[in-house]
């Protein structure tokens, strides 16, 4: 890819581009996307702590996540072995600790131990929880699936856990919260400005309009 500037518009055969380039294209594209700071534990014992942002909630009655992974990297290995994990939500607070558990250490370091983070025990799995994220999803793995580059996990919320401080009335409060998104590159980016839109119902709409 060049990075001179260009008038004409860009189409792309995903199969003709090579890897890191569109890889590039696509996270810049789809943006911005949610933080799961995954915890999880060898079978050996050995906690691990990754940043993936191939991820997202898929449903709710139960609540089902999904996390992508790049390759069988050291998550997926933990998971394949206990099929427990917990996602633990980055806050802008949390942001260099996040971004220190992304290096490619050997699969034998605990994370947690590498950026001095507390752990806590989880309620219902045996992954580990960040002492310090307010919010943690503690997952059971249902599904694999093989993306041919990727790898796609699709886990059950069996417990969830949000801190009294990013309540508000009972409810979280994004203010309170202040949850950490990626972008394309090395940009991150905490929530804007906010808009609030009703969702539509057919059935408010005039009698002659339907």
């Amino acid at each position: 890819m060049s990075g001179d500037a260009t008038t004409a518009d860009l189409h792309v055969d995903p199969s003709t581009w090579e890897r890191r380039d569109l890889y590039h294209l696509v996270t810049s594209l789809v943006v911005p996307r949610p933080i799961a700071w995954v915890s999880s534990v060898s079978a050996s014992g050995v906690r691990n702590l990754a940043p993936h942002s191939y991820f997202n909630l898929v449903s709710s009655a139960p609540p089902h996540v999904v996390i992508g992974s790049a390759g069988v990297k050291d998550t997926v290995r933990n998971v394949r072995a206990t099929g427990d994990f917990v996602v633990n939500l980055v806050t802008v607070e949390l942001m260099e600790q996040m971004n220190a558990t992304g290096v490619d250490a050997p699969y034998e370091v605990d994370e947690f131990d590498l950026v001095g983070l507390e752990s806590e025990a989880s309620h219902a799995v045996a992954a580990p929880r960040v002492a310090r994220s307010p919010v943690h999803l503690e997952c059971r793995l249902r599904h694999e699936l093989d993306l041919g580059g990727s790898v796609l996990l699709v886990a059950e919320v069996v417990h969830l856990h949000v801190a009294a401080r990013v309540l508000r009335d009972g409810v979280v409060d994004v203010e309170l919260l202040r949850p950490l998104s990626r972008l394309g590159g090395t940009g991150y980016a905490e929530v804007g400005r906010r808009s609030d839109l009703p969702r539509p119902r057919w059935s408010d709409r005039p009698a002659d309009t339907r």
